[in-house]
């Protein structure tokens, strides 16, 4: 009977310890498995603090990258804004300016046509004046100058006005030119050509009416018309002329 209760009490002494191990085996399991739950909570907290810093740092560059488009599209609008008003501005100067010179133009257009007509007009009354200069007689007008040239000068302005130097064919010829030279000198269409007095048509002079210790033989001489007579000068000199032109040729 000894025997069985110390076999009962070894038995009951392992059961205790059997059950004290089985607790504290279990004791360690539940510890262990909520330092595991512990770690998983705090890797997932860790996690969500990620994405929610990831989401503002992905919200603040959206936000920043919205402002920079939109003032740098605004910029871009100023600019074309200011490029178009700019453009506007250069197009309304360039139509101005052919504004004015379409209107330079058309004025020049009419100071040009007033111009000539003015020069038309003048043409005419200068035309008018000179034909009331112009002395009738026996088929032939006469042009009696009032300016000063030489032999040569007055010789071309008669032939400006299709006619020439004077060519005395008659004494009533002579005396009719005599009745309206006054005290002046005028040339007429008589010049020394090499020794010989010619006249402007190319003839030989026959017939005349000097003065007294006229002509001379020495060349370079043309001949003029006074009140007496002829006498004969130096060509270059200034003296008024007598232009001849014949109402019938």
């Amino acid at each position: 009977d000894r025997g069985e209760r110390v076999e009962r009490t070894v038995a009951i002494y392992e059961s205790s310890d059997s059950v004290r191990n089985h607790e504290n085996t279990e004791r360690l399991q539940a510890r262990s498995h909520t330092g595991s739950v512990s770690v998983k909570n705090r890797r997932h907290r860790a996690v969500q603090v990620c994405l929610w810093l990831l989401c503002v740092l992905l919200l603040t560059a959206v936000v920043v990258l919205c402002v920079y488009f939109t003032t740098d599209r605004n910029r871009l609008l100023t600019h074309n804004y200011n490029l178009t008003k700019e453009k506007e501005k250069i197009l309304t100067e360039y139509t101005e300016i052919l504004n004015q010179n379409r209107n330079m133009t058309e004025e020049r257009e009419e100071m040009k046509n007033k111009s000539y007509e003015l020069q038309r007009g003048l043409t005419e009354q200068d035309q008018r004046s000179d034909n009331f200069k112009w002395i009738y007689y026996n088929f032939s007008f006469y042009y009696i100058s009032s300016e000063l040239k030489s032999w040569s000068d007055s010789r071309e302005d008669c032939k400006q006005r299709g006619a020439d130097l004077v060519i005395i064919n008659s004494k009533e010829e002579q005396g009719f030119l005599q009745n309206g030279v006054a005290n002046n000198r005028y040339w007429i269409g008589l010049r020394n050509d090499q020794g010989l007095w010619k006249w402007t048509d190319g003839n030989t002079f026959t017939t005349g009416y000097w003065n007294e210790g006229h002509p001379s033989s020495k060349n370079n001489l043309c001949a003029s018309l006074t009140s007496l007579g002829w006498t004969d000068e130096w060509c270059k000199s200034h003296k008024k002329w007598i232009c001849k032109r014949r109402l019938l040729k």
